[in-house]
């Protein structure tokens, strides 16, 4: 029978969707049940950002494998250190936090961490057929000659959005001129109202038709999501269809101006255009059906964001290194928290009483540009025996006084959110431009032909990833 029992991992949702974004503040607990004494090496959580592809081909009696990394940030934190343990890996970020004692008395123990999301251009999570973008909460229990416990959840991750022009509307135009079967000429002008549309939203759709020509033409509306994925110098090209509504007949001679209204489905992924081994796109065309020949069309580059997304206008903001930490000194700090007294044996595990975490980081400082205090200023180091215990707690036995030379935390209401401050704008990375289509103005480009290939990305060797 194991001597530790019921390792669980609990974290406090932030929105009623139950995602987060750069920035936001990740408060939780680990907990476990210890029925005698025992020495534990390492307890440790750590939260990390990680894109993955993988694919097999075979070619001339000869599998082919490709497989690429990304990584976004990886951030620990200790409960129980190794002495023995030695440095980090080169890019772990090591979260401030209470050590407590190797040696661990019989009970129930819980663990608080708080884990601030640096702020970075990271893409959206995503799972597709080769590949997949993950943020992940993971504990590990290590003892000697024991095999680590390990509990783990994911957690889905969505990046404000700015940008220029996205909020503008976008137009294209064509002209054709009839060759068989069909005489004289047409022209066509499609607006969409923007280029960022939520889940479920309605898209508005403007087209102005010279249907110059001696046949009827139907005006038709389609969407397509594109998927690529790219490793070791090949891509992998996946993509459907994801409506198509055909409209009526303009008559040949006439001249016409059509507005629809098209609702998107609710089940959008969202659009990836900021990892470089993964991109997830949408294609709106607007076409007229010629027989015999080939239609004219044109082409929006769209993105979709999940329903309730805040769209955030371009500012200002701080130069970020390249694990998305800001340059600016004092950002990314860990927030002071109220802490949690040890739980005796029986007690149901859960936050101190009165502890309302807001759902938005606050300012740790009144002024970024100084260095930020010590954890030493901020909070005493408690190990006070509890009732029931004899050794040190396995979490600090009472809120520590603030210093008052620092401001206080301001928790905001939870029923009244406060708004974060804005991180940086993601890049919406072009593509090359494809042949038989005419890209509408203003919006980032995209890869029409999936025969056509982008120029590789440079990717890592696989490799094991923690």
């Amino acid at each position: 029978m194991s001597t530790v029992k019921q390792l669980s991992l609990t974290y406090d949702a932030v929105n009623s969707s139950n995602t987060f974004t750069n920035g936001d503040v990740i408060n939780g607990r680990v907990a476990f049940e210890v029925t005698k004494e025992v020495t534990i090496e390492s307890l440790y959580i750590k939260c990390k950002g990680d894109a993955k592809v993988k694919w097999s081909e075979r070619r001339n009696d000869k599998t082919y494998h490709y497989s690429a990394n990304e990584r976004y940030f990886k951030i620990k934190q200790y409960f129980i250190k190794d002495p023995k343990k030695g440095n980090e890996d080169p890019g772990v970020i090591l979260a401030e936090g209470e050590i407590y004692s190797n040696v661990v008395k019989p009970g129930n123990h819980v663990y608080p961490f708080s884990f601030q999301l640096p702020h970075g251009n990271f893409p959206a999570s995503f799972k597709g057929h080769y590949g997949s973008i993950k943020y992940i909460l993971e504990v590990t229990l290590d003892r000697s000659w024991k095999m680590d416990r390990t509990e783990t959840k994911e957690i889905i991750f969505v990046p404000r959005l700015s940008g220029v022009n996205l909020m503008s509307p976008q137009t294209g135009s064509i002209e054709k001129k009839m060759k068989l079967f069909t005489s004289g000429s047409t022209s066509m002008k499609a607006t969409i109202d923007k280029m960022v549309y939520m889940r479920g939203e309605v898209m508005k759709v403007s087209t102005d038709i010279d249907n110059s020509s001696s046949r009827d033409l139907k005006i038709k509306y389609s969407m397509e999501q594109k998927q690529t994925f790219h490793a070791q110098g090949d891509s992998k090209y996946s993509s459907r269809s994801i409506f198509k509504v055909v409209g009526d007949p303009v008559p040949a001679g006439s001249k016409q101006t059509i507005n629809t209204n098209l609702t998107l489905p609710e089940n959008l992924e969202m659009t990836i255009t900021n990892c470089n081994i993964i991109k997830l796109e949408y294609i709106f065309k607007v076409y007229l059906d010629v027989p015999y020949a080939s239609d004219p069309e044109i082409c929006f580059s769209v993105i979709i964001l999940p329903a309730g997304n805040i769209f955030v206008p371009v500012q200002n903001q701080p130069a970020f290194q390249p694990n998305g930490i800001p340059i600016v000194p004092g950002w990314n700090q860990p927030l002071p928290q109220p802490e949690f007294g040890p739980i005796p044996p029986g007690a149901t595990f859960g936050p101190a009483p009165g502890f309302h975490p807001g759902p938005y980081p606050s300012p740790a400082y009144s002024n970024p540009v100084d260095p930020p205090p010590s954890y030493a200023d901020l909070y005493r180091n408690p190990n006070a025996t509890a009732p029931g215990y004899n050794q040190a707690p396995s979490a600090p036995s009472a809120p520590p006084p603030y210093n008052p030379q620092y401001p206080l935390m301001g928790y905001p209401n939870p029923g009244v959110p406060q708004q974060p401050q804005v991180p940086s704008a993601p890049q919406f990375c072009p593509g090359p431009d494809g042949s038989g289509c005419v890209p509408a103005e203003a919006p980032p480009g995209y890869w029409p032909n999936p025969t056509t290939q982008p120029e590789p990305y440079p990717t890592k060797s696989p490799g094991k990833h923690e």
